[in-house]
């Protein structure tokens, strides 16, 4: 185990980092669901307690951790996270039924990958659960590669955008990925969690070229355009959404003796971010026609 929350379930049943699960109530993790994810005979209930087997330094232990009711903070980190995932999903379908511009398409799909993302966060589906999660997964990293191509095509087309080669080498290192994730359903247990960081550092790598694609925007773009394409709408809501969520991070990572009022919710305000790219493309459409009606006037 990487990490056990201090005065969490398995921190009183004697858990310390670096055990490795060798089984749960007998069964061996490797003939569990991918993920960590318990059929229902082992979920268990506020009371109940389960028999792990622990390898701790070539020795193998026997605990027996005891579970209590999930904390709010979870409930709400959850709660969150799929409210985020459908508001993306019904602004982009919103803006593509309203506008039905290139860009509204592009925001639709983004809202479609995010929801389907969803897919593999849902209950528990037996033998299918491990083809769920892994869904899931492709589709989070799908989500976060079209919002960087959004904003290499937002307001206007940058030259990376254009180009036909970084149009497959952006799509293309996504779907070299995927045979991965084929290779890990195939040959579990011998592949169990191999290839989730690898995944994680895919999603963080694309949403930091997203962020460099608008700091181009902004940087390279007057204000005057910035402004009439939608744009700045887009920057107040990533720093609504990036600034309060940033700041609840480092409370919940580091201020572990002082705990900020409210900061479990602000990662709720990255609902700002797909709210203000709807409008933004809606604006940006207002732009297109009002300049073919002004060009058919002349």
């Amino acid at each position: 185990m990487n990490f056990v929350r201090p005065g969490g379930p398995g921190d009183q049943a004697g858990l310390q980092n670096g055990d490795r699960v060798i089984s749960v109530e007998g069964i061996p993790v490797e003939q569990l669901p991918l993920y960590s994810r318990w059929p229902r005979s082992l979920a268990p209930r506020v009371g109940e307690s389960r028999r792990l087997v622990v390898e701790r330094d070539g020795v193998s232990l026997s605990l027996d951790v005891v579970y209590g009711a999930t904390r709010r903070g979870v409930v709400n980190l959850r709660l969150g996270a799929a409210l985020v995932v459908l508001s993306f999903l019904w602004f982009g379908i919103w803006a593509l039924i309203t506008v039905r511009t290139s860009h509204a398409l592009g925001l639709a799909c983004i809202g479609l990958a995010a929801g389907l993302a969803m897919f593999g966060g849902g209950p528990y589906l037996g033998t299918w659960d491990g083809v769920a999660t892994h869904i899931g997964t492709a589709a989070m990293v799908l989500w976060t590669v079209l919002l960087f191509r959004f904003f290499l095509l937002f307001p206007k087309p940058k030259r990376l955008g254009k180009s036909r080669l970084a149009t497959w080498l952006i799509y293309g290192v996504w779907a070299l990925s995927l045979p991965l994730l084929v290779l890990e359903l195939i040959f579990h247990p011998a592949l169990y969690h191999t290839f989730g960081p690898l995944f994680s550092l895919l999603m963080l790598g694309y949403l930091i070229l997203a962020l460099a694609a608008v700091t181009h925007t902004l940087v390279k773009t007057p204000r005057s355009e910035l402004r009439e394409s939608g744009m700045s709408l887009i920057l107040v809501g990533l720093l609504v959404a990036v600034v309060p969520t940033l700041v609840g991070f480092i409370d919940w990572a580091f201020l572990r003796g002082f705990s900020l009022p409210g900061s479990t919710y602000y990662p709720l305000l990255l609902v700002a971010i797909p709210i203000t790219m709807a409008l933004a493309v809606r604006k940006q459409a207002r732009l297109g026609e009002a300049q073919v009606e002004l060009h058919a006037a002349m």
